[in-house]
């Protein structure tokens, strides 16, 4: 009896000196390949807005902002503008907060959905009397949405490009096991220069008038990368 646990005492005492395999060390011996993923989505902008200043200045004070404001409502509404909805005031100064002398301004943005609706909103302005009108900046309602699909996209650039590799040798690729989310960039989007010709102190005679209907903003381009590691199936 005495030897029996003489002999488990040393099988346990090897035991604890065994070395272990551990989740890095199976990882360092088990066959993987690493790659990187990106993919890049074009979208057309829905939400366009644009920036529309009433200045006394602008006419020297012969017309008041009150006028002014009357003459883009009115241009506004001959566009099927909303105005209730898609104009907004971001600053005014009024004849009841300026100081003597100087003259009154208002500051409005205006969200619009397409370039043609921009477009037809640039030319019923300046018939109005009103050139101080800017696009600041255009965007996508469904931003999410197309993230998560140039998400997908990637993903699957990542697997394409890791059964090529594998392919070459010969082999074949398993389980993706592992993936590293890096970034996601949206490219700023310009308008057409005809679309800002006023804006840019450019008379319509330096414009070509037929090619104002084709005008179109450039597509937003959404650009995705990622890395992701496959299993590597042995032959």
């Amino acid at each position: 009896m005495k030897k029996i646990f003489i002999y488990l005492a040393v099988i346990m005492l090897a035991a604890a000196y065994l070395p272990t395999a551990s989740a890095q060390e199976l990882g360092q011996t088990i066959p993987t390949v690493s790659v990187n993923g990106s993919a890049q989505l074009k979208v057309t902008p829905d939400e366009i807005y644009i920036a529309i200043k009433l200045d006394e200045t602008d006419t020297k004070g012969k017309v008041t902002v009150e006028e002014q404001r009357k003459d883009m409502f009115s241009a506004l509404k001959k566009c099927g503008i909303d105005i209730e909805k898609q104009l907004s005031v971001t600053d005014m100064s009024s004849s009841f907060f300026r100081k003597r002398g100087s003259l009154a301004a208002s500051n409005y943005e205006l969200k619009v959905a397409s370039a043609d609706e921009a477009r037809k909103v640039f030319e019923e302005l300046d018939k109005n009397g009103i050139s101080n009108v800017n696009i600041t900046r255009a965007t996508c309602s469904k931003m999410e949405e197309h993230r998560a699909e140039a998400r997908k996209m990637a993903i699957l650039n990542a697997q394409s490009r890791a059964r090529e590799l594998a392919e070459a040798l010969g082999q074949t690729i398993g389980a993706c096991y592992e993936i590293n989310d890096y970034n996601t960039s949206v490219q700023p989007v310009y308008a057409a220069r005809t679309m800002m010709a006023k804006n840019a102190g450019i008379t319509m005679e330096d414009t070509v008038e037929v090619a104002m209907p084709e005008v179109e903003f450039e597509q937003l381009t959404i650009t995705y990368n990622l890395s992701a590691k496959f299993l590597l199936n042995l032959k």
